[in-house]
């Protein structure tokens, strides 16, 4: 289970498919995501609507640890709404307007403080419908070696911060996928 390339691919639960089907329902214009890796999150962004724009940011190998290779650029390059680029998370998320962004994807090696810090930071990024797609979220997820090992801060409590402001849905299956989205009246 530690030696996970893509997360998301290691569920009995298709997280391709759910990302698939938010993708399809929701027809957004404009999809931000933060944590490329291998591309599967990205890819599946693009298998049910590509009608939108996609811009897709990692650190590369400035990341200490599982990190994205360059090359995955050359995979997308086929898709002209999709552009990759170098990009630091908490930098270039306060480059996008206000109100911007449909759907934004953040897996950038998430713990309790890298939710706080996007829930504060990136909600107002949102559309009105606009969703908020982050990896783990659940209690399982706070467990894993390196979360422990450098004492990260659980995302589960982050989370319980927040539940009054904001609709938050955790799908609980390791390694988990929080959705969050404005409170819709």
């Amino acid at each position: 289970m530690e030696n996970i390339k893509s997360s998301y691919s290691i569920s009995s639960i298709d997280f391709g498919q759910i990302i698939q089907l938010i993708t399809w329902i929701t027809k957004p214009e404009l999809i931000v995501e933060f944590g490329i890796l291998e591309g599967y999150s990205l890819m599946n962004f693009i298998k049910k609507y590509n009608n939108c724009i996609i811009h897709a940011y990692d650190i590369f190998e400035n990341f200490n640890g599982n990190s994205a290779k360059r090359d995955i650029i050359n995979k997308f390059t086929e898709y002209k709404n999709v552009k990759i680029e170098e990009g630091d998370f908490f930098k270039k998320i306060l480059e996008y307007s206000d109100e911007s962004i449909d759907i934004l994807h953040i897996d950038i090696a998430n713990d309790g403080n890298i939710y706080e810090y996007a829930i504060l930071n990136c909600m107002r990024k949102l559309r009105k419908n606009g969703i908020l797609i982050m990896e783990g979220g659940s209690k399982d997820r706070d467990k894993i070696s390196w979360m422990l090992k450098y004492s990260k801060a659980p995302i589960i409590d982050i989370l319980d911060k927040f539940r009054d402001k904001y609709d938050i849905i955790t799908i609980d299956n390791f390694p988990s996928m929080t959705i969050i989205r404005h409170k819709i009246l």
